[in-house]
C-alpha cells in the first residue's frame, strides 16, 4: 500500500506544467497526440523524435484562420500563461469550467507545480520569430529570439516587450513560438519525488514550446534578423558570449538538439547566456559590428561567483592552476567567430563554451566538450566543469 501513497502525488504533480494560451497557437484544442499520449500544450517535452516535440507535434492542429497574435513594434505585449485553459480567459472552451485565480498560474496548486521554488529559482521565458508564413516550412535554426521575461513562469499575465526595429512578416504573418526552460532545482516532479519513484541514472527535466501565428504591426524597419546562431554560456567574460540574434535553445530530445548540457545543467534565458531582459534589441548587432550595450567587465572567480542574483548551485572553490604550468593561452573574440592559440593540445577545445569562464582571472581552467553516447545511456554531463580530490604523479590537479 505504501508504494501506491508515493505514486498518487506523483502523477498529480505531472498534470501541472505550464504553456502559453492564446487562440493564435497551434493546439489550441488538442488534448492527445495520434499515439495516445499526453500532447496538452501544458506537456513537457523529453526523449521525442523531432516530428513529435517539433512544434509540439501542432503542425495538424493550427489555429483558425484569422486568428493571429499582434506584435506593435516598440511595444509591450501581455500574454497568459498557465497551468491549464480553465484558468485563462479562454476558459470557455476548455474543460472543468472556469478556475481563474487573478494572476495565479496554478490555481490551488503549489508553486513546484510550475517548477519553481521561488522567485530566485526562475530560469526565464522566451518569444521567438521565423520570417516564413507556412510552419512547415519553418526550421529549428529559422526561430530568433525576440523578447525575454526572466521573471516567468511567476504570474498568469506575463509581458514580453517587442522590439522597435522587427519588420514586417511575409504575406502579413509570421510563425513565433513561445519557449520556457526551469532551473535545475525548481521545485516539481524532479526535487521532489525523484529518489522516491526512479532509479538515480533516470531524469525528467523537460523543454516546452508553444507555437503561434504572429504578425509585426506598425513596422517602419526593413532590416531583416540575420541568421540566429546557438546562444553560448557567458556568465563572467560577456566578449564570448553569442553576438546578435540568437536561437532558443533545443535540448533534451532524441534528435535535433543545438545543446547538449546535462539534465541537471539546464541552460536558461537569462544573463548567463546573454539574454537581457525585454526586447532583444541586440539582433542585428552581428551584422553592424557594435553592441547596443556596454560589455560588462568580467569578473575573476568561479562559476558561481560569476552568476548575478541567487543561485541553486553549490558553492564550488576556484579552480587552480592546471599541473602547476606558468603557461597561459590567448583567446579573442570578435563576433560568433572565437579564435583559440592554446599553448598545449591539452587545452581547451575551441568550440567548448566553458573556455573563457575564467579569462579575467590569473587562473586557468580546461573544459571538456560531451560524446555521444549509444544505446540506453543518457548524453553525458557537458560544459561542466570538475575537480578531482585527489593527485597524479604530476604536479596539480587533474580534470575532466
Amino acid at each position: 500500500m505504501l508504494p501506491f501513497l508515493f505514486v498518487v502525488p506523483w502523477l498529480a504533480m505531472v498534470s501541472g506544467h505550464s504553456a502559453l494560451w492564446h487562440p493564435s497557437m497551434y493546439g489550441f484544442n488538442v488534448t492527445k497526440a495520434p499515439d495516445g499520449r499526453d500532447n496538452r500544450p501544458v506537456a513537457p517535452l523529453r526523449d521525442l523524435d523531432f516530428n513529435s516535440w517539433w512544434m509540439h507535434g501542432f503542425m495538424d492542429a493550427p489555429p483558425n484562420k484569422g486568428d493571429v497574435f499582434q506584435l506593435p513594434v516598440g511595444q509591450t505585449i501581455t500574454t497568459e500563461i498557465a497551468c491549464t485553459k480553465a484558468a485563462t480567459s479562454y476558459w470557455e472552451s476548455g474543460e472543468g469550467g472556469d478556475v481563474r485565480d487573478g494572476n495565479n498560474v496554478c490555481p490551488e496548486s503549489p508553486m513546484a507545480t510550475f517548477h519553481t521554488n521561488g522567485i530566485g529559482g526562475l530560469g526565464g521565458c522566451a518569444l521567438a520569430i521565423a520570417y516564413k508564413d507556412d510552419v512547415r516550412a519553418v526550421k529549428p535554426e529559422d526561430f530568433a529570439i525576440f523578447s525575454v521575461n526572466h521573471r516567468c513562469v511567476w504570474n498568469r499575465f506575463t509581458e514580453f516587450e517587442v522590439p522597435a526595429k522587427l519588420p514586417e512578416c511575409p504575406g502579413g504573418k509570421c510563425i513565433c513560438s513561445f519557449f520556457w526552460l526551469h532551473r535545475e532545482d525548481s521545485g516539481g516532479e524532479e526535487s521532489e519525488f525523484r529518489y522516491v519513484l526512479m532509479p538515480l541514472d533516470i531524469e525528467l527535466r523537460p523543454v516546452y514550446m508553444n507555437p503561434f501565428d504572429c504578425a509585426v504591426t506598425n513596422a517602419t524597419a526593413t532590416v531583416p534578423i540575420p541568421p540566429p546562431q546557438v546562444p553560448r554560456y557567458c556568465p563572467v567574460d560577456k566578449k564570448n558570449c553569442t553576438v546578435g540574434a540568437k536561437q532558443p535553445f533545443y535540448w533534451l530530445q532524441k534528435e535535433g538538439n543545438n545543446i547538449f548540457n546535462d539534465s541537471f545543467d539546464p541552460p536558461t534565458y537569462t544573463e548567463d547566456y546573454d539574454f537581457k531582459q525585454g526586447a532583444q534589441n541586440d539582433l542585428w548587432d552581428s551584422v553592424a559590428g557594435t553592441t547596443t550595450e556596454s560589455i560588462a567587465s568580467a569578473t575573476p572567480g568561479s562559476r558561481v561567483a560569476a552568476v548575478n542574483g541567487a543561485s541553486s548551485e553549490p558553492n564550488f572553490p576556484d579552480v587552480v592552476d592546471l599541473a602547476g604550468s606558468s603557461n597561459s593561452s590567448t583567446t579573442t573574440s570578435t563576433l560568433n567567430e572565437v579564435e583559440n592559440t592554446p599553448s598545449d593540445p591539452t587545452k581547451a577545445h575551441p568550440t567548448s563554451p566553458v573556455q573563457h569562464l575564467l579569462s579575467g582571472s590569473s587562473r586557468k581552467i580546461r573544459g571538456c566538450n560531451a560524446r555521444q553516447v549509444s544505446g540506453q545511456e543518457k548524453r553525458k554531463r557537458n560544459y561542466v566543469i570538475r575537480k578531482r580530490t585527489t593527485k597524479s604523479g604530476q604536479s596539480g590537479w587533474n580534470w575532466w
